[in-house]
């Protein structure tokens, strides 16, 4: 193919060359690439070259902006909104560089996103209020209608005040707008008295409006009655007993022949003039009263509403705010939306030009299709070339995280892993698609060089530049050289730089260069079929010939291509084959470390349950045994105190004072015993079948023996010891001999405990909540639960924070929330399961 081909100087890596296609407009495309090679050469051979940063434009690229489908996502966050305001907002944000206020607006989105999970708000129903307001300030009166829509923002206001304040810790940055709301009940109050929400003045509004409207009621009671009178009267002269309305004057329909019989004003007649309608002269006085009843009422309604609007114009200023901070709220309960129906996260944001990007995922392909992927730059290298076949993903993977980095700079979540990290760019540059212009008759090839001259202008440091098959639509070798000085320019000026290209050369490159890194979107070579996945470190093929092949090319012909590739293909080939192989290895290894991680992990968690409960198992344990000890030194005292009594009453040297003082001296001995007891171990309850009334038994935590008085019940005997009769858990004794004949029994097995409808997790810390929560959670499931409730406590709120961290990443919750204040309120969550 012929060229012009204009040579600009050279580097110690590379010559820059500037081409230009036979085929393309000469005077148009020579000066496109003489301006691209000027770029180039000042770059390399300056003596004073362009600093790395230097800021030559603050606009955002418009052409970018299209490429990456920006407007829809604006689109998509306005459908969200509640209010015509909330939507202008969504579709007129500026994209910040400010970090500071992108940190805000990610905040803003996660409160309103947990805000709309756990606590949704009302609705805001509210109509466009900015013309009426616009008109209250210049002096005209509000229609009924506009009236009603300031009344609604003033009672949006109202509800989303009383919803919001009270939850300031939680949500902070939401609070902030919701405190400049202003409430203006009067105003709100004195709207609602004075209009009907179906836009009818009511008779409230004035006493002079309820009076003028009695008095017309009145006289329509009048008029009515005389009609009745005269259509008695008249009903020979009539075409019909009944009357009708003319011009808003009360008429009877008169036959023409009878005119005469009626007095009265004609004020209409039928097409056929068989038919006149004429007021008769009793009615035409009233008549004349009830119209000046109705103008006085117009007045009067004309009057009110232009009080309202006077009202409205003197709190311009906090319903201006109002509406300002209605807005915000409202755009971001859209961002929140967003998040939660894209499954978003909140990236985040550094200004040290690293792009870190985890399950990253494009919004406009739809989730069940999209394969998530992999991405970083600008930390150990400052670009990453994409190689692969064609529709292996290439485009999407550079519009992912280009429109991923713009939702960002909007303060949006993105659809990606937790923790995925986007750099603030000086700029964002996208050159992507076919970008023929039949008007100015430029190729593709132009196309491009246009958009990337612009970005060699433009692109400072830290900008994210975003090329697609770069150096393509002209002569490959002479493409190839121009894309590595296009590279190699805006890594100079330490831009973060993602291309796709099929130059095995740039491979090449790329693999030898410091600032850059090779990746592949990945290629089944079984099924011959890409699989979507980015593989960084990893240079791609296009497997045109292995495509082909299966496509039905000859076998004859493959090999003919096979052969007539360069040795420096082959063995490019063959690297990258090797290359593939061994990633496919390190994967494989790696997914086995992560499966014996995983069961370990498993297993610790398993282990640190087991001991937790018991913990929890042996501190019950001796809050029961403490109980017990308290009792059994009640009765102690009470039997010391009897004691007492029959001592001082006895006389001293007595056979019956010696025992005793011998008894009281035993009592005091065992309540000592009692005090200084305390397990070690926890005891192991005894089968009921080994219980017998009657037999000895010694009671561990006292180290006495007693005689069992009654048969276990539950978890409970009753137990003598001397004079004593003590309740002592179950737990806590053991036979002190075996019964001369031990009664056998056949006993079924017992049935499970059935699983409550709530679990009661009140006093609890929260490493010991959280085993018995995820044990309670799996028992409700295997019993079949749709529903059951948490009992934790509002507190210090640590252990509802914990049980709504484990709802949200459990897999069969669907979804969680806080019951009416009746029914537990902040205190109780209530649990729905999925459908199974």
């Amino acid at each position: 193919m012929a060229a012009t081909v204009v040579l600009m100087g050279g580097c110690s890596d590379f010559f820059c060359w500037a081409v230009v296609p036979a085929h393309t407009n000469a005077a148009v495309s020579k000066t496109s690439i003489v301006r691209i090679a000027c770029l180039l050469r000042r770059w390399f051979h300056a003596r004073a070259p362009i600093p790395a940063g230097t800021i030559l434009s603050m606009e955002w690229d418009a052409h970018t902006l299209k490429v990456l489908e920006l407007d829809f996502v604006r689109g998509e966050w306005a459908k969200r909104a509640e209010t015509p305001f909330g939507r202008d907002h969504a579709l007129q944000r500026e994209l910040s560089r400010d970090e500071t206020l992108i940190n805000l607006r990610l905040q803003e989105t996660d409160d309103a996103a947990r805000l709309l999970q756990r606590e949704p708000p009302p609705p805001l129903r509210v109509s466009e209020v900015r013309p009426a307001l616009q008109k209250a300030v210049k002096g005209g009166t509000l229609t009924p209608e506009e009236l009603l829509g300031v009344q609604q923002l003033l009672h949006a206001a109202r509800l989303y005040k009383s919803h919001l304040l009270p939850r300031a810790e939680r949500y902070p940055r939401l609070v902030e707008h919701a405190a400049c709301l202003h409430t203006l009940s009067a105003l709100e109050k004195e709207i609602a008295q004075s209009i009907a929400p179906s836009g009818e003045v009511l008779d409230t509004a004035s006493e002079r409006l309820a009076q003028l409207r009695r008095d017309q009621q009145r006289l329509h009671r009048r008029i009515t009655e005389e009609l009745h009178r005269l259509i008695h009267t008249l009903r020979d002269a009539l075409q019909e007993p009944s009357y009708t309305l003319r011009n808003g004057r009360y008429c009877l329909p008169v036959r023409s022949e009878a005119r005469g019989r009626v007095k009265g004003i004609v004020h209409d007649a039928s097409a056929s003039g068989a038919t006149l309608f004429i007021e008769p002269e009793p009615l035409v006085e009233l008549g004349n009263r009830l119209r000046e009843l109705q103008a006085a009422e117009q007045e009067e309604i004309e009057a009110i509403l232009y009080g309202l609007s006077r009202a409205v114009e003197a709190e311009m200023e906090p319903l201006t705010q109002t509406v300002e901070a209605l807005a915000n709220l409202d755009v971001a309960l859209a961002a929140g939306r967003l998040a939660l129906d894209w499954e978003c996260t909140m990236p985040v944001v550094n200004t040290q030009g690293e792009w870190k990007l985890r399950g990253a995922r494009h919004p406009m392909i739809p989730r069940e299709r999209v394969r998530p992927i992999d991405i970083e730059v600008g930390r150990e290298w400052l670009g990453v070339l994409i190689t692969g076949p064609n529709t292996g993903g290439k485009t999407v993977t550079l519009k992912t995280v280009g429109l991923l980095t713009l939702m960002t700079l909007l303060g949006l979540h993105i659809p990606a892993k937790e923790g995925s990290r986007i750099a603030i760019p000086y700029g964002v540059f996208a050159d992507i698609g076919d970008e023929q212009s039949l008007q100015q008759s430029l190729s593709t090839f132009s196309g491009h060089m246009r958009h990337i001259i612009r970005y060699l202008e433009q692109a400072g440091r830290h900008s994210l530049v975003l090329l697609d098959e770069l150096g393509a639509g002209t002569d490959p070798t002479e493409g190839a050289a121009l894309a590595r000085a296009i590279l190699q320019a805006l890594l100079e000026r330490e831009a973060r730089v993602i291309a796709t290209t099929h130059y095995g050369e740039l491979k090449a490159f790329a693999y030898h260069h410091p600032q850059l890194i090779n990746a592949a979107m990945e290629f089944d070579l079984e099924t011959l079929q890409p699989t979507y996945r980015l593989l960084l470190g990893v240079p791609g093929a296009s497997h045109a010939i292995e495509i082909a092949q299966r496509l039905g090319l000859p076998e004859r012909l493959a090999q003919m291509a096979t052969a007539s590739l360069g040795a420096q293909e082959i063995n490019l080939s063959a690297m990258i084959h090797d290359l593939d192989r061994a990633r496919r290895a390190a994967e494989h290894a790696e997914s086995e470390w992560r499966a014996k991680l995983a069961e370990l992990q498993q297993r610790e968690a398993r282990l640190e349950a087991e001991r937790t409960a018991l913990e929890h198992e042996k501190r019950t344990y001796k809050q029961r045994l403490q109980q017990e000890v308290d009792a059994f030194l009640q009765q102690v005292r009470a039997e010391a105190e009897r004691i007492l009594r029959q001592l001082r009453q006895a006389p001293r040297e007595s056979k019956q004072t010696v025992e005793w003082q011998r008894e009281l001296s035993q009592l005091l001995e065992t309540a000592r015993q009692a005090q200084r007891s305390e397990p070690t171990t926890l005891p192991d309850a005894k089968a009921p079948a080994q219980w017998q009334v009657g037999m000895r038994v010694r009671i561990r935590s006292l180290n006495k023996v007693g005689t069992l008085a009654e048969l276990p019940n539950g978890e409970t005997a009753q137990v003598y010891v001397g004079k004593l009769r003590l309740p002592v858990a179950l737990a806590d004794l053991e036979p002190v001999e075996t019964p001369a004949t031990p009664t056998v029994r056949t006993t079924r097995p017992r049935p499970p405990e059935p699983v409550p409808l709530e679990l009661d997790l009140h006093g609890l810390r929260v490493e010991e909540a959280q085993p018995l929560l995820d044990k309670y959670i799996d028992d409700a499931l295997l019993a079949g639960y749709d529903s059951v409730r948490i009992l934790h406590g509002k507190g210090t709120g640590a252990l509802r924070q914990m049980v709504w961290d484990y709802l949200k990443r459990h897999p069969q919750v669907r979804h969680y929330y806080h019951p009416p204040t009746a029914e537990g309120g902040e205190g109780t969550t209530v649990v729905v399961f999925k459908k199974r």
